[in-house]
């Protein structure tokens, strides 16, 4: 039998006990495309599909000891990396980064939840996210985070492609930006969806898909996102093929989530309990 190399992922992230975000909606979403997820948890949080209830960061210790365990045992191919609490934990972070230099480095970075609880410990968001970012394949943030990191309001697709602009020239070492638009539909066209990359070349790319009126939002989309782009990557798909397939990947999520009434439990699960 022919030695076939299994392709191993590192989710960096808070736990979600509900599984809808985080680390467990990661592992969920590698094995759905037959890679090995490994884990390194950043913040304990007790929620529901709902609500937080409350976050707290593991220590700089026992978040440096998952590190080395994972690092020091196997050989990982794929970092990707959501909510990250602080400063610290960032630095700890890039040192294994930059020791083991994995191929493909997703940031997702977090900030906000669903439920609009500040999750990061610090004001200083997404400063203490530099580090990291300069290691990044590619970055994913939605238009709320990456208005805090560009530092200006987007308004519309030329302003998705300014920040995007604005984020490669203070984060040249960046390979590819992706900026999720879904937030964008609230401050102009309501129908649609918008999201663009700009790739290592310097070129634009725009994706566009119809928006679907749910009653409330539901958590855990931008996880499934980062960890299907993730995916595709480390099995071989090139940066647009990959974002090609995450979209159709999400909107069959979101499309199923549509048909689903708002007060039935099993909306909080089908994100990931159903890929």
């Amino acid at each position: 039998m022919a030695n076939i190399k299994t392709i191993k992922a590192l989710s960096v992230a808070g736990f979600d006990g509900s599984g809808g975000a985080g680390i467990t909606s990661d592992a969920k979403i590698f094995s759905r495309f037959k890679i090995f997820g490994l884990s390194a948890i950043t913040v304990m949080t007790a929620q529901n599909p709902d609500n937080i209830y409350i976050a707290e960061p593991v220590s700089d210790t026992f978040f440096l000891s998952e590190l080395n365990a994972v690092f020091d045992y196997f050989t990982i191919d794929v970092v990707k990396i959501g909510l990250i609490f602080n400063e610290c934990q960032g630095l700890i972070l890039s040192k294994f980064l930059d020791k083991y230099k994995p191929k493909i480095i997703i940031v997702d970075p977090v900030h906000i939840s669903t439920s609009n609880k500040v999750l990061t410990g610090e004001s200083a968001y997404p400063d203490f996210l530099m580090p990291l970012f300069r290691y990044a394949t590619v970055i994913t943030p939605n238009i709320r985070e990456a208005e805090l990191i560009a530092g200006m309001d987007i308004k519309d697709i030329e302003g998705m492609k300014t920040a995007a602009r604005v984020i490669r020239k203070k984060i040249p070492e960046i390979k590819n930006i992706i900026i999720k638009g879904s937030h964008l539909s609230k401050k102009s066209d309501r129908n649609k969806i918008f999201d663009i990359i700009l790739n290592s070349k310097n070129e634009f790319f725009i994706y566009s898909g119809n928006r679907l009126e749910l009653k409330k939002e539901i958590h855990g989309t931008g996880c499934a996102f980062s960890a299907c782009l993730a995916s595709q990557l480390a099995n071989g798909a090139e940066i647009k093929e990959a974002l090609n397939y995450t979209e159709k990947f999400v909107n069959k999520i979101m499309r199923e989530l549509s048909k689903i009434p708002d007060n039935d439990s099993e909306k909080g699960i089908y994100i990931t309990g159903n890929i």
